[in-house]
């Protein structure tokens, strides 16, 4: 679990590096990806699959990157940006690959649903607290 969580902060640095994120940025983004992942591995202890772990970990980190966004007076984007790339299911895109180009239908079912669902989770995280933003926005009369 420790490894699995210091891989994910650096998967968030490499990715805030490339995307030219500045100084203590950079360390937010990466503390970032680490508890998302910390969340998402233990929401995975508590739900059986795989949408309410991303769901609920993508839900966090578009809160962490909006706080973030505030704290920092940069865009949002930056942060989610770098702080889900943990969340992103690049074993399960290969095998769905290997699947589709190997003619072996049960990999390609079983790493394509499990793409669809994780990919689908995240989705609906985002826009559930982009929404939930705009509303709390237009209610106190903050511009965006």
């Amino acid at each position: 679990m420790i490894t699995q969580i210091m891989a994910a902060t650096v998967g968030s640095l490499g990715f805030a590096i490339f995307l030219k994120m500045k100084g203590k940025q950079i360390a937010l983004a990466g503390l970032g990806g680490a508890v998302t992942w910390a969340v998402c591995l233990l929401c995975q202890q508590y739900a059986e699959g795989n949408f309410i772990p991303y769901f609920v970990a993508s839900i966090f980190v578009a809160v962490y990157a909006e706080i973030m966004a505030r704290v920092n007076k940069a865009p949002a984007t930056i942060f989610l940006t770098a702080a889900a790339v943990p969340l992103i299911p690049g074993g399960s895109l290969y095998y769905t690959m290997a699947g589709l180009v190997n003619g072996d239908e049960i990999m390609l079912e079983e790493s394509g649903s499990a793409v669809v669902t994780i990919a689908l989770a995240i989705a609906l995280g985002f826009v559930v607290v982009s929404i939930i933003t705009r509303y709390m926005r237009a209610i106190t009369g903050k511009k965006a």
